[in-house]
């Protein structure tokens, strides 16, 4: 990551020159510029709801749409939605998370309590995708649905959890 980050006057500067030396098109530079300007109004999702499959996938877009205020539908293992836990905790979007039922999970997330929390929380892919896509339908009634999916595993397990987020998709869409 670079340290010098440029905005405001400085960044359209740096787009203009871009299209003078020939390394961007004029009309991404407008568009970048646009985009700029109309920042806080293009990149408040508050009123999205994504659902990802595979939300703790090191390439999925977790931390960034819960930057911009998204309703994120956390699909995830209980290990692996302990540190989603973490990440979010501090973040302007809204995460929602499949919990099993008769948890005090109102009174774990009061304390922080992220640890136990997790081990009464998330869900197997492999195995409930019945569940999942159940709970995902109920969760945001009404609204629409950005579904995504960002798992991976090896060989033919791969194959396997393809399937089953392709069935949880197909109920959804």
């Amino acid at each position: 990551q670079r340290k010098n980050k440029i905005s405001g006057l400085k960044l359209r500067e740096q787009l203009d020159t871009w299209v003078e030396y020939g390394t961007l098109e004029p009309d991404v530079a407008d568009a970048l510029k646009t985009l700029q300007m109309k920042q806080g109004e293009w990149l408040d999702l508050s009123d999205m709801y994504f659902v990802l499959l595979g939300a703790a996938s090191a390439m999925g877009p977790l931390m960034f749409l819960l930057s911009l205020g998204a309703n994120v539908v956390a699909v995830a293992r209980p290990r692996a939605l302990r540190g989603i836990l973490d990440k979010a905790k501090d973040s302007p979007g809204k995460l929602m998370f499949p919990v099993k039922k008769g948890t005090d999970w109102k009174g774990m997330l009061a304390k922080g309590d992220f640890d136990s929390l997790a081990k009464v929380s998330g869900c197997d892919l492999m195995t409930q995708a019945p569940e999942i896509a159940a709970w995902a339908c109920s969760v945001a009634p009404g609204k629409q649905l950005t579904v995504g999916n960002y798992t991976y595993l090896d060989g033919a397990l791969h194959v396997q959890i393809a399937v089953a987020c392709d069935c949880i998709m197909q109920r959804l869409c």
